[in-house]
Order: C-alpha cells, then sequence, then structure tokens
C-alpha cells in the first residue's frame, strides 16, 4: 500500500498556513515519501511561506464573501465556477486520503468539492477542518455542516458544531517552538508584531510609546515586525526618535520567529489563534491588542480567554493610549515577578501534542474507509 496523500487547503493569514504547515510536517515525519500539498489562494501569504516549508502549493482565484462591499462579492461569486472546476481537477489528479481544511478562503470551494466527488462515488477522501479559534469564521461554519471531522483549538468552540465528530486538540503550531527561559529585564526588550500582513493600530501603539519611554532608553531594546506595507512609514519614524539605532531592530517580517521570541521581555502582539499558540509554547507575557475587525470579533474572545486566566494583558485598540502601554512597561521593568507569573500561566494553554492528534484521527479515519 503507498503512502497515504494529504492536501491542506486555506490560507490567507500567516496563522492559518503555519499551522498547515505543523500538521504537514508531522504527517511526512510518519510518512516520509507521502504526497503532501497545500491548495491556497492566489494573492495570499500562502504563496510565500508554503514554498518556503518546502510543498508545493496549487492556488485558486478566490475572494471574500463576508463582510465585503456587494463589488467584492459579486467578483467573488464570478469566480467560484471557476474555483471549483480547478479544485476537481486537483483533487481528480492527485486523489489524496485526507483533506483537511486550516481556515480562509480557499478552503471552501475545494472542501466542499472534495465532499462532492466523495458523494457521487469519484473520490474516496476523508475531510476535515481546523478552527483555530473560540469562535468559528464564516467559511469554517459552512463547511462544519459538511466534513466529517472537526478539530477545535479551543474548549467550547465544539458546541458550534452539534452532529459533527469534534476533537480539542488545540492549534498546531512549529515544532521548532520551544519553551523558553524566563525572560530577562535587562535589557527590557518590547517585540511587536501584528500577524504576517503587520498591524497599523499596534505600529502606531509603538511609535507612541516609545517617544515616552526616554528614561529607559539605556536598557530598552524594540524588535518590530511592521507588515510589509508600514514598513517604510514605521522606520522613518522611528529615526526621528531619539532612540539608539543599535538597539533598535525593524523588520518588515521576521521568518525565524523563535530567535525574537527568545530575545524579548515582553510581546505586543494580536491575539489570533496561532499567535496566542505560540506565545503559549515559548511562555512568554504578552499586551494582546485584538484586530477590531476581525469576524464575529473572535480575537477579542480568544485574547478574554487568556487575560480571565491571568496569562495575558488585554488592551483594546480604540480603547488604548500609548500612556496605557508605557505605564506597564515601566512597571515590569521594576517588578519581573509581575512577568514571571504570567510567563506561567501562559503556559498552561500550551497544547504540544495538536498535530500529532489530528494526523492520528485522520489517518485512522482514511484508513478505515479504505
Amino acid at each position: 500500500m503507498s503512502d497515504p496523500k494529504l492536501i491542506i487547503t486555506g490560507g490567507g493569514t500567516g496563522g492559518h498556513v503555519l499551522a498547515g504547515v505543523a500538521v504537514a510536517d508531522e504527517w511526512r515525519a510518519r510518512f516520509p515519501g507521502a504526497a503532501v500539498s497545500f491548495v491556497g489562494g492566489q494573492g495570499g501569504i500562502e504563496e510565500k511561506l508554503v514554498p518556503r516549508a518546502g510543498y508545493r502549493l496549487d492556488l485558486l482565484r478566490i475572494g471574500a464573501l463576508k463582510g465585503k462591499s456587494v463589488l467584492v462579492q459579486l467578483k467573488t461569486a464570478a469566480q467560484l465556477p471557476l474555483a471549483f472546476i480547478r479544485s476537481a481537477e486537483i483533487l481528480l489528479k492527485e486523489r489524496p486520503d485526507a483533506v483537511l481544511g486550516v481556515g480562509g478562503y480557499a478552503s471552501g470551494p475545494f472542501l466542499l468539492t472534495a465532499r462532492l466527488l466523495s458523494i457521487l462515488g469519484l473520490l474516496r477522501c476523508q475531510s476535515a477542518i481546523l478552527e483555530q479559534n473560540s469562535v468559528p469564521g464564516f467559511t469554517n461554519r459552512v463547511l462544519g455542516k459538511l466534513v466529517t471531522t472537526v478539530f477545535c483549538a479551543f474548549p467550547g468552540t465544539e458546541k458550534s458544531f452539534p452532529g459533527r465528530e469534534t476533537f480539542i486538540t488545540g492549534n498546531p503550531i512549529r515544532s521548532s517552538m520551544k519553551r523558553l527561559p524566563s525572560a530577562t529585564t535587562n535589557p527590557f526588550t518590547i517585540f511587536a508584531f501584528g500577524g504576517s500582513q503587520g498591524a497599523v493600530g499596534i505600529n502606531n501603539l509603538m511609535l507612541e510609546s516609545v517617544a515616552l519611554l526616554k528614561e529607559l532608553y539605556p536598557t530598552l531594546r524594540v524588535i518590530h515586525q511592521t507588515g510589509e506595507r508600514d514598513f517604510e512609514r514605521v522606520r522613518e519614524a522611528y529615526s526621528k526618535l531619539e532612540f539608539p539605532s543599535t538597539q533598535l531592530r525593524v523588520e518588515k517580517f521576521i521568518y525565524d520567529m523563535p530567535e525574537a521570541y527568545a530575545q524579548a521581555t515582553i510581546l505586543v502582539c494580536r491575539s489570533g489563534s496561532s499567535t496566542l499558540s505560540e506565545v503559549a509554547a515559548v511562555g512568554r507575557a504578552a499586551v494582546l491588542v485584538p484586530f477590531p475587525f476581525a469576524s464575529d470579533n473572535h480575537q477579542q474572545k480568544n485574547a478574554e480567554v487568556f487575560m480571565n486566566a491571568g496569562a495575558a494583558w488585554m488592551m483594546i485598540q480604540s480603547q488604548t493610549k500609548a500612556g496605557d502601554l508605557t505605564e506597564l512597561v515601566r512597571r515590569l521593568a521594576q517588578a519581573p515577578a509581575e512577568l514571571q507569573a504570567k510567563e506561567k500561566a501562559v503556559t498552561a494553554f500550551y497544547k504540544p501534542d495538536a498535530a500529532q492528534q489530528i494526523v492520528k484521527v485522520m489517518l485512522s479515519r482514511a484508513q478505515g474507509r479504505s
């Protein structure tokens, strides 16, 4: 019997893609000769991350539906027939044993096509989705009614998928994410990032806050991932401050996140599920600034889970001022015990075997139906 084939579909954010890569790595670790590939959306971050991880990527032309203008919705609707045709071509050519949707618009037509071909008897394929957030997004709410298995990162999310076989696995993350020693406060290093696309709200908060922390400049260090679009503006703004350039690192995108986490005293970041899973894995204290326009406000709900457990601070973007962050940094610089308490609490959310659980279940279902 040949090694089982897996296709992972989805993307649009680094969190979606990297969770898929973690599952792909685990699948390939069990079956080194297995064909593992990805299907994503044209123009998404997956075009950079998937090839870098060593996997083939097929692309669909597909846009968004929920929360978009009528014009964008019409354009997306016009793209759907070709997306379904392209999905069928890929599936019938590759004939995977399993398909996993990790979120993002491309996963919709691809998994729907996989289910339809399976129902028609043209394909024998186990289908599943991974819901990474505490509140399911639009695509996964639809797909959850059709696929055979649902994996959930947060306890309680399974209630959104009645009648489905669900597993609480946590969120898969890269194996390079390891528990770090407790952070140092000398230098006091703020690592700010807004996900794969960056975050203007976090960028502005950091620029305003660093300008107010002049008394800490001798022992303050900043690592700042800005995103590509905001890089030049942020870099120029920092250059106008008196902050020492030798203590500043500004990047469009940081691929070696473990190295940056290791240097950080505290994180300032969004609260997508993959980010939270990495924070828990490395054991770093974090100020969570939820993306205010996330569908169904899921990032704030994710952050509240961590905040209520004493595992992070939360600052609502529209309600937060630079003084709020600077006050916290000043206090933590003098009270490392508070940092250490957050580091200890956040590690309780670490699920080291999420990818292994997902692969184990998918393999058992795929082999059972064959």
